[in-house]
């Protein structure tokens, strides 16, 4: 029932489009400032701010990634058979008249 009432919510959406922009938004600019930072500080060659881009970029992929999976298996509705420990809530009516 507590899952209905996410889904019912205008602002989850909101909230999760903000977040994945979020997960954008950071790493690129954290990864580019700080080698910029870097290769300014210890004069370290040019072409490393490639890899210093390209690791903001994968650790941007990897963390939309994972936030999007928990967000499908947070919202879906079908269920897992193959999980030995799921089983259907009906099963616990003790109290039938």
């Amino acid at each position: 029932m507590n899952g209905d009432k996410k889904r019912q919510n205008p602002f989850s959406v909101y909230a999760v489009v903000s977040q994945v922009g979020f997960m954008v938004v950071v790493p690129l600019l954290l990864f580019i400032w700080g080698g910029s930072w870097l290769i300014n500080r210890f004069s370290l060659p040019d072409w490393l701010m490639i890899v210093f881009a390209l690791t903001g970029i994968a650790v941007m992929i990897s963390s939309v990634g994972t936030y999007l999976r928990k967000m499908i298996k947070m919202y879906d509705n079908k269920e897992d058979k193959s999980d030995p420990l799921h089983h259907d809530l009906r099963d616990h009516d003790y109290f039938e008249d």
